[in-house]
């Protein structure tokens, strides 16, 4: 992928990063882009960003939804969050990306950290329905807003069929065990 500099190349790299699709090239030819931010184009191209991010955002929260509708324990819930924040990690590297201005930067990391916190404090309120508390647990350890933690956001924290493969039963019908490092 080239890097961007004209609106028309920012519009091009910005359609791939919101649908999510090579998201390490184009954030790549982003961050060797060059960006013309004058009176016209900071708007315009802010609100184009602020779309992009909104999307992300949009599609994260029905993964989260549709994770956890089938979330038969709590392993799967874990493995759901560390995939948002995964999610998370890299709309806050995006949001750092060398060509924007500080003001668009912290217009996204705004967003982003907006919608950890909502996410989060709503996770937080269905868990305290548990009785057992181990719901708050994992929802607390596993907390959305230490997304700006992750160093890496090049992989997917969990693989679905990893996943599936966790939750399989056994030959002789017992559940397997698993334990989660995070």
């Amino acid at each position: 992928m080239t890097p961007p500099d004209t609106y028309a190349g920012w519009s091009t790299c910005l359609e791939v990063f919101e649908r999510a699709s090579e998201d390490e090239a184009v954030m790549q030819a982003m961050n060797a882009g060059s960006l013309s931010w004058t009176g016209g184009v900071a708007n315009l191209f802010s609100e184009r960003v602020s779309g992009v991010v909104n999307q992300r955002l949009t599609r994260i929260a029905n993964d989260i939804s549709r994770d956890l509708r089938f979330a038969g324990d709590h392993g799967v819930l874990a493995n759901a969050m560390l995939n948002a924040r995964h999610k998370l990690a890299l709309l806050h590297r995006f949001s750092r990306c060398a060509p924007f201005p500080q003001a668009l930067s912290e217009l996204v990391q705004s967003q982003v950290r907006g919608y950890a916190e909502q996410a989060q404090q709503s996770l937080e309120d269905t868990a305290r329905s548990d009785r057992s508390g181990q719901l708050a647990t994992i929802v607390r350890n596993n907390s959305l807003l230490r997304y700006a933690d992750q160093t890496t956001a090049s992989q997917p924290v969990v693989d679905r069929a990893v996943a599936q493969r966790a939750n399989a039963t056994d030959t002789a019908g017992n559940r397997r065990r698993r334990t989660f490092l995070s």
